[in-house]
């Protein structure tokens, strides 16, 4: 399938963590990754708290990522270093005395903590969480345990978590804090320290770090400064069990009413953290979770990062997050001086007037009755009310739904308060939304369905409306003899992505399976995207659906060395191929299945089969 060297490639950051060879394998990769957010040891977590009722309710939240390395804006001694801002200490191997002598250059003058608290009241945003600790073990506040501070390393002098937690308070909005509990590259007997070790030092004086410096901090930051709502934790990498229960009972005696994030490590938390920026396209098997995302590619200020996520791109994420039942936390990065990129404060205002005007489609609302979205946007529910939020207007104005269980009493666009037809045919809802020509719609026009009771979806395979096109994607499908396998890599601007694929074919009886709900029997045009190695080339396969199928090649898709920012081998690039016609005859429930016909080698992976509307 994928070549196995998905390594972290703009800034290594496992492979330091955890000491490995730049060059790991996908699965190894993975290990590494889950090992230092502690993510999937939490994933069972049950959501028991009693702050995740607001936590479930805000469903929007203020990331943000300041620090020395905002100054640095990407550049160390004039040379740029691509990737993951916050790191760049790690990047460019700074020693640890030029890192901590680099305060001196950090005056943010033009900070200004209420006009940032007002530009997260105007993005719609409920809570805000600061790095107030990062890796680099630099403290946006005061504190008694370190010198590494703001009050006292930098001509500032104040501190600016006082200052945020005064203009949160004033504002009404919930104050977090981010702590790196793990990691601080400048302690001499913290996790990955970049320094010298001192003389006699062994694995376990971790403990003279964690008891003098992160049990000190964590207490200043949960006693200092009002009411805290959350502390969002990061890498526990290897940090025995024992540490994280340490802070789980700190955070709990002091400030019992404060959320812990899973990435607290040991399979602590209240909630789970998914993967930097992944927006899961079906419905987690898990309790309460946030995906954290940023308003570009990188966490913290770098110069050469200007892809902008546009209004509706941040809304439509929103969306995503909310309607498969999470909460969206999105990331802003200040300059040096404490200011924000313009086009970030532009994007996040146009994007708050969306959300203010479609408050009733996100406050408060609960996930989707459907556990995927649709190929013209997504569901949000509260009580008998579902919002149909059209992300892509469909080109003959209707919009198709299986039946939901309970009469519609009325339908309407929230934008305008028009009045929208309803119809049913058989198990069929078409909603007539008509033509966008002459009226006045938001970026995301909102169509609210009021029922007389719950809707009750009881199929949850995916819709195929006959309208649409829709793709079927590798987490959606059942396997046999083969797996769904998840693969996450960075690229040059510290952005992560996210690939799934089935993998594994282990011989001509593997196969995978992707249940439908046919809501117009009719030709699709059939697409599948693949990555396939050099052993696997010439494999035929077979795509079925009932009697019909399309039988095709895989060929070899080729190394992608864009993505590779470090020597060695680079991933597999993915191909996207045309299939053919298929003819799906029957309405109601089908099977789209994809079986080897001949076996040439392992090395395929299958991320998606898209179904497009013959016409």
């Amino acid at each position: 399938m994928i070549k196995k060297n998905f390594t972290i490639k703009a800034c290594a950051a496992a492979l330091a963590l955890l000491h490995t060879s730049p060059f790991l394998s996908a699965a190894e990769e993975e290990k590494s990754m889950d090992k230092m957010w502690g993510e999937k040891e939490s994933l069972n977590i049950e959501a028991k708290h009693p702050a995740l009722k607001w936590f479930k309710d805000d469903k929007y939240a203020m990331f943000i990522h300041w620090g020395l390395y905002s100054e640095m804006g990407g550049v160390w001694k004039d040379k740029t270093y691509y990737g993951i801002g916050e790191w760049i200490m790690h990047m460019a191997n700074i020693p640890v005395e030029e890192y901590k002598g680099f305060a001196s250059q950090f005056n943010p003058e033009k900070f200004d903590a209420t006009q940032l608290v007002k530009l997260a009241k105007a993005a719609g945003m409920k809570t805000i969480v600061i790095t107030a600790k990062h890796h680099d073990g630099f403290a946006l506040f005061d504190s008694d345990a370190s010198d590494f501070t703001v009050t006292k390393a930098t001509p500032y002098k104040r501190d600016l978590m006082k200052q945020l937690a005064d203009a949160c308070a004033a504002e009404g909005i919930r104050l977090g804090f981010y702590y790196s509990q793990n990691q601080d590259w400048t302690e001499p007997y913290g996790g990955e320290y970049k320094g010298k070790r001192p003389k006699g030092y062994k694995p376990a004086d971790f403990n003279i770090y964690f008891e003098k410096k992160v049990i000190p901090q964590v207490t200043e930051l949960l006693t200092n400064y009002g009411d805290i709502a959350m502390v969002w934790f990061d890498t526990p990498g290897d940090m025995p069990k024992e540490y994280s229960q340490q802070l789980v009972e700190l955070v709990t005696k002091l400030q019992p009413d404060c959320l812990i994030n899973s990435r607290i490590g040991g399979g602590y938390g209240d909630y789970v953290s998914l993967g930097d920026m992944y927006v899961p396209p079906v419905r987690p098997n898990v309790g309460a979770w946030e995906t954290v995302d940023t308003t570009n590619n990188s966490w913290s200020y770098a110069w050469y990062d200007q892809n902008w996520k546009s209004p509706k791109t941040i809304c439509e994420r929103l969306v995503r997050v909310a309607a498969r039942g999470g909460s969206y936390m999105l990331n802003v990065g200040p300059k040096g001086d404490g200011t924000i990129p313009e086009q970030a404060v532009v994007s996040l205002e146009a994007s708050g007037d969306w959300v203010k005007a479609h408050s009733e489609a996100i406050y408060g609302t609960t996930a989707s009755p459907f556990d995927q979205g649709f190929s013209w946007g997504d569901i949000t529910t509260n009580g008998n009310d579902l919002y149909l939020h059209v992300f892509d207007w469909p080109a003959k104005g209707a919009l198709r739904l299986p039946n939901l269980g309970a009469n519609i009493k009325s339908a309407i666009i929230l934008d305008d308060g028009s009045e929208v037809e309803v119809t049913e045919d058989g198990s069929i809802l078409e909603v007539h939304l008509g033509s966008q020509v002459g009226r006045d719609l938001s970026i995301i026009p909102v169509v609210k369905l009021t029922l007389d009771s719950p809707a009750k979806v009881t199929n949850q395979a995916t819709q195929v409306d006959g309208l649409t096109p829709v793709t079927l994607l590798a987490e959606m499908a059942t396997t046999d003899a083969c797996s769904e396998k998840g693969y996450r890599w960075m690229e040059k601007f510290g952005e992560w992505k996210h690939d799934h694929f089935i993998q594994g074919w282990e011989s001509k009886d593997s196969k995978v399976t992707w249940d439908i709900n046919v809501l117009e029997p009719a030709q699709y045009s059939v697409t599948v995207e693949y990555s396939c190695e050099n052993d696997a080339a010439n494999s035929e396969w077979i795509l079925s659906c009932g009697d019909e199928s399309i039988t095709f090649i895989t060929f070899e898709s080729g190394a992608d060395s864009t993505k590779s920012f470090q020597p060695g081998p680079a991933r597999q690039r993915n191909f996207k191929v045309n299939l053919g016609v298929l003819d799906i005859p029957k309405a109601g429930l089908n099977q789209i299945q994809v079986t080897p016909r001949i076996l040439k080698g392992k090395g395929i992976g299958i991320k998606g089969i898209t179904l497009q509307p013959y016409r």
